[in-house]
């Protein structure tokens, strides 16, 4: 029992160091010696999430589950799998037995909330109070009920009520501002990637599956972008990919560790960028089968479109914009898993939306690459029409699959998970007019983008490429942090 004990915190070890393989053969091992190990097959479950198999993440779970009828954590994480599966009424059942076996499990209260909008009189409200009464909680079951709070009271018209939540969880984070978030990091990409670069060097385009990478603000609009493209029988959603951000890190790392990541772009030998660009497709474009184009949905490789344009220069860039206080008020309701510590400050998320805008005009002005510029609200309003442009500009005719793309039963892991598998929808749009009185900070941290001001010029419509913009690109590399 001991030498079993040590197996699952070895395997535990390897998961969260992203070892994932190794993990499996721990548990695979424990299992061979005794398959009647619960925590073996749950865990092992958890891995073919983190490998996006969920498929055998349910079976695996269903078979701990038999071992352990009473586990909570094991309900709360086959609900997870069976959200992921759009099996949104199982999962709310299955997340709702997690709470009945344990009351003061508060990720399960977080996870039920978060699956569908709440009611008055739903069991959840009486049940959540009970448990943030309670003294002697953890600092980080604090954060997620405040959290859970704010969602319960926003879906119920309380919007004095919910932003008092939605601050506490945010506090409670305890978050400091992360360099790689921060303008001088993101003034350095800028200063290196310039048009001479950019425009002098990349890898040779091959044949095949081309990459699609679909960046902006976390909450603005991405994954209702990525689910109508992956509606199309052409197309396959790989979601949010780390492999970009991976790649710059090991650049500065590994290819030449005297100089960080992003100054040793210029030294780097072309035989450097296509190993990397092929180590992506082969962890990544692999997965399309047999798709023409694959989406990679990480919101904040807007840092590195520079990098993706010398390993990619075949690649199609999609921007999501969404109206400023909108975009921010929803990362701030948002409790990440990790990153996004600019997030957790409204301030410091004002100022690192007008550093995100102040790069995306810089990048217009030098990339190679096409950029289709597209308005969340002009989606909403009318799917087919720029649909219609959004798929052109990857290459590919109109499907009517697009249009019912909230039918689609694709695995879908980021917040908007729910809102996807709706028709669309207008009612969080000028959401922020609601909590404008608690706004203040955020207010004054947007300057000229809280009133819509200092938008990318367009050269169509909200279905065309971005052009230059006319911001001094100067004026953002010594911009305060």
């Amino acid at each position: 029992m001991a030498a079993a004990r040590q197996a699952l915190t070895r395997g535990i070890a390897l998961q969260k160091a992203g070892r994932l393989l190794e993990a499996a053969r721990v548990y695979s091992g424990l299992l061979q010696e005794n398959d009647r190990n619960a925590d073996a097959w749950h865990l092992l479950g958890t891995v073919e999430i983190g490998r996006g198999n969920f498929d055998a993440a349910e079976q695996m779970i269903g078979r701990a589950l038999k071992l352990q009828p009473e586990s909570a954590v094991f309900h709360n994480n086959l609900a997870y799998v069976l959200g992921a599966k759009s099996r949104l009424g199982e999962a709310e059942a299955a997340y709702r037995r997690a709470i009945a076996l344990d009351p003061n499990y508060a990720e399960a209260h977080f996870n039920l909330a978060q699956s569908l909008r709440i009611a008055p009189g739903d069991p959840l409200i009486a049940a959540l109070e009970a448990l943030r009464g309670k003294p002697g909680l953890s600092r980080e079951a604090r954060c997620l009920l405040e959290f859970t709070a704010g969602k319960v009271y926003d879906d119920l018209g309380q919007p004095d009520r919910a932003f008092g939540h939605f601050l506490a969880g945010n506090r409670a984070k305890g978050a400091r501002p992360n360099p790689a978030y921060g303008s001088e990091y993101l003034g350095r990409i800028l200063e290196v990637c310039g048009r001479d670069l950019l425009s002098g060097r990349s890898v040779a385009r091959p044949g095949g599956v081309r990459p699609v990478f679909i960046v902006g603000m976390p909450r603005s609009g991405t994954s209702l972008v990525e689910q109508v493209l992956a509606s199309h029988p052409a197309v396959f959603g790989a979601g949010e990919l780390p492999y970009i951000q991976r790649i710059a890190g090991a650049i500065g790392a590994g290819a030449y560790p005297a100089r960080a990541y992003p100054e040793c772009l210029p030294d780097l030998p072309e035989t450097v960028l296509a190993g990397f660009a092929a180590a992506y497709r082969r962890e990544s474009l692999a997965m399309a089968g047999g798709a023409a184009v694959v989406t990679d949905k990480a919101p904040l490789n807007f840092r590195h479109l520079g990098l993706i344009a010398l390993l990619f220069p075949e690649a199609r860039i999609l921007h999501c914009r969404r109206d400023a206080l909108d975009t921010c008020l929803s990362c701030f309701f948002q409790n990440f898993a990790k990153g996004q510590e600019y997030s957790f400050d409204l301030a410091e998320l004002g100022r690192f939306y007008q550093d995100y805008r102040k790069m995306m005009a810089a990048w217009a002005e030098v990339l190679p690459i096409e950029v289709l510029d597209l308005h969340y609200e002009d989606l909403v309003a009318d799917i087919e029409g720029v649909g219609r442009g959004l798929l052109a500009f990857c290459g590919l005719d109109w499907h009517p699959d697009c249009g019912r793309f909230f039918e689609t039963r694709r695995p879908v892991l980021t917040a908007s998970r729910v809102q996807v598998r709706r028709p669309p929808y207008a009612s969080s749009i000028g959401k922020w007019r609601r909590y404008e009185r608690h706004l203040g900070p955020l207010l004054e941290a947007l300057g000229p983008y809280a009133k819509g001001e200092g938008d990318l010029p367009q050269r169509n419509s909200a279905a065309t490429a971005c052009t230059a913009s006319e911001i001094d690109r100067n004026m953002y590399l010594v911009s305060d942090t």
